[in-house]
C-alpha cells in the first residue's frame, strides 16, 4: 500500500477526497489530512508519505511552497495539484517540481482514479526524475486542453496559459480527428490512447480522450485524402477485429477554436449512425434520411405507430410484394427520424415491428416454423449494425428468408392472389387503397378489374367472405358480438344490420335457428 496524505484548507474537500474513491482497491491508504502547508509539512516529516495531493492556495504555506520545500528534501514523492480555476502560472511552476498531476474542482472520479493508476506505475518502477516531469507535462496539457474545450466563451489563449510552446501545442494551423470505435476491444482507450501516442505525437499532433472519444489534435498536417488515409490506417492496425470512423473537423488556425471545433465535430460523430458509411465523416458528409425537423434538437419523442407498421409489413409478406414490404421498412425509419428518435430507439422499435410480424405469420403460417425460428433468433443481431444502411439490408434479408420460404407456388395473376388474400386475411382492417399500394395497382383501377373478375365490387365481395364466415362461427355457438369482432367488425351494430342486409335474418336469429 502507498501512504496518501490529503491537504486542503477546506474541510468538506478534504472529506470528500478521502470518499470519493475506494483508495484500497488501487493500492493506497489515505493515512492523514492537512489544512494547510505548514501542517502537511510537519505530518510529511513524521510519516512515510508518498503521494500528497495538494491545494494550490492555502493560509500560511501555499501548495507550490509546501511542494517546493519538500523537493529540497525528497524527489521521490509524488504530487498532484488541486485548484478551483485553471490557474496555469501555478501550474507551470508545478512543472519545475515534477509534480504528477493538476485536477480542477470538483475532481472526477474517473480523473482521479486515471492518475492515481499511472502514479502507481511510476511508484512500482521507481521512474526517476525525468520520467515523472515527462507524465507532468502530459497532464498539464491534458488539462488545457479540456479546459479549452469545455469553456463557454472564447478567450485569447495567451492571455489565459501563456506561451503554449512548451506544451507542445503551438501550431500554425489545427484539425481535430475524432474517432469511434464501432464495435467492442479487449484494448482499453487509454492504453490504446498510449499506443498510438508512441507512434503519432511526434509527427502528427497531441492524443487525447474526450467523452469516450480518441481525439487527435493534427498540427500543421496539410489536408488531403492520402493524409487521412494513411492516419485511418495507423489507428486500424492497432485494432485488429474492430470497425472505426474517423469525423474530421474543419481547419482551424488558432487552438482557442478547438472548443467549437470539437462541439460541432461531436454532434456529426455522435449521430454517425444516420449517415452514409465512410472511413471519415466530413462537414459535407450525406445522411441517408433528411429529417422534417433537424433530429438533433432536444425535442419530445413521439411514439412510433409500431402496430400499424405491423400490419401493414404483414400484408405485404403474405402478398410476397418485396416492393412494398421494403417500402414500408423504409417509411417505419423515416417516420422514426422525423420523430427525433435515437440509434437505439430506432433499433428497440425494429425489434419490436419485427417481432410483431414474425409473431402473426407463426399463428397464420404454421409451416414456416422453422424459418421463423430462425430469423426471431437472429433479431438481436439488430443491435450490433452501425448505420442505418446496414441495419435496413439486415431487416430485408430477413424478410427474404421468410418469402423464400413461402412456397406457394405461382398464381395465374394477381386478381388471384387478391382474392385468395382476402379469403386469408377477411377479418383485418382491409381497404381496397392500402390493398392497391401492396399489389402495385391505381385504386381505381384495381376496382374495376376486380368487379369484372369477380362479379361484385371490392367492399361488396369482402362482406360476403365475411358473412360467410360469420354463419359458420354463429352455427358453432359463438356469441354474436364474439363473431363481430372474429371476422373483422368492430362495431356490432353495423355487423348486425350487414348481416341481416346480406343473409335476410338477424344473427341472434340465425344462430337459434342452428342451434
Amino acid at each position: 500500500m502507498y501512504n496518501v496524505l490529503i491537504v486542503d484548507d477546506e474541510p468538506m474537500i478534504r472529506e470528500g477526497m478521502k470518499t470519493l474513491i475506494s483508495w484500497d482497491d488501487f493500492g493506497y491508504q489515505v493515512i492523514d489530512t492537512a489544512k494547510d502547508g505548514k501542517e502537511a509539512l510537519e505530518k510529511y516529516r513524521a510519516n512515510e508519505i508518498n503521494l500528497i495531493i495538494v491545494d494550490i492556495r492555502m493560509p500560511r504555506m501555499s501548495g507550490i511552497e509546501l511542494i517546493e520545500t519538500i523537493r529540497k528534501e525528497d524527489d521521490k514523492v509524488q504530487f498532484i495539484i488541486l485548484s478551483g480555476y485553471a490557474d496555469f502560472e501555478y501550474a507551470q511552476k508545478a512543472i519545475r517540481e515534477n509534480v504528477a498531476g493538476y485536477l480542477l474542482k470538483p475532481v472526477e472520479e474517473e480523473d482521479l482514479i486515471g492518475f492515481i493508476q499511472r502514479i502507481k506505475l511510476n511508484l512500482d518502477k521507481d521512474q526517476s526524475g525525468n520520467q515523472v516531469r515527462t507524465a507532468s507535462l502530459q497532464e498539464i496539457r491534458h488539462t488545457v486542453v479540456q479546459t479549452i474545450i469545455d469553456q463557454s466563451e472564447k478567450v485569447p489563449i495567451e492571455e489565459v496559459y501563456g506561451d503554449i510552446s512548451e506544451l507542445g501545442l503551438d501550431g500554425r494551423f489545427y484539425q481535430l480527428v475524432m474517432i469511434r470505435l464501432l464495435h467492442n476491444t479487449n484494448l482499453e482507450l487509454e492504453d490504446f490512447r498510449q499506443l498510438l501516442a508512441q507512434d503519432l505525437e511526434g509527427n502528427w499532433g497531441y492524443l487525447f480522450i474526450k467523452d469516450r472519444y480518441l481525439c487527435i489534435l493534427l498540427k500543421n498536417i496539410r489536408p488531403s485524402l492520402k493524409s487521412y488515409n494513411e492516419l485511418y490506417d495507423k489507428v486500424k492496425s492497432y485494432l485488429k477485429n474492430s470497425s472505426i470512423v474517423m469525423c474530421l473537423s474543419e481547419v482551424f488556425n488558432e487552438i482557442s477554436s478547438l472548443g467549437k471545433e470539437y462541439k460541432s465535430t461531436k454532434i456529426r460523430l455522435d449521430f454517425q449512425f444516420f449517415y452514409k458509411e465512410t472511413k471519415f465523416l466530413r462537414t459535407d458528409s450525406e445522411l441517408v434520411f433528411q429529417p422534417k425537423e433537424a433530429y438533433i434538437q432536444d425535442v419530445p419523442l413521439n411514439e412510433f405507430p409500431v402496430h400499424s407498421f405491423a400490419e401493414k409489413l404483414y400484408f405485404a409478406l403474405d402478398a410476397l410484394n418485396e416492393n412494398a414490404m421494403k417500402d414500408e421498412i423504409i417509411n417505419a425509419a423515416q417516420t422514426m427520424i422525423n420523430n427525433n428518435h435515437t440509434e437505439e430507439k430506432i433499433k428497440i422499435n425494429y425489434i419490436r415491428l419485427l417481432s410483431l410480424v414474425f409473431s402473426k405469420c407463426s399463428v397464420n403460417k404454421p409451416e414456416l416454423g422453422e424459418t421463423l425460428s430462425d430469423v426471431t433468433a437472429e433479431l438481436h443481431k439488430i443491435n450490433s449494425k452501425t448505420s442505418i444502411n446496414s441495419l435496413l439490408e439486415f431487416i430485408y434479408s430477413l424478410f427474404n428468408k421468410v418469402i423464400t420460404s413461402l412456397n406457394v407456388g405461382n398464381y395465374e395473376d394477381q386478381l388471384k392472389k387478391l382474392v385468395d388474400f382476402i379469403h386469408r386475411n377477411y377479418h383485418e382492417n382491409l381497404k381496397l387503397e392500402n390493398l392497391a399500394k401492396i399489389f402495385d395497382y391505381n385504386s381505381a383501377y384495381l376496382g374495376k378489374i376486380f368487379k369484372n373478375h369477380t362479379g361484385e365490387y371490392f367492399n361488396t365481395y369482402l362482406d360476403k367472405v365475411r358473412m360467410e364466415n360469420a354463419k359458420k362461427l354463429l352455427s358453432g355457438g359463438m356469441k354474436v358480438y364474439q363473431v363481430a369482432e372474429k371476422v373483422g367488425y368492430s362495431n356490432v351494430d353495423y355487423f348486425h344490420n350487414k348481416f341481416k342486409k346480406y343473409i335476410g335474418m338477424s344473427p341472434s336469429n340465425f344462430r337459434k335457428e342452428k342451434l
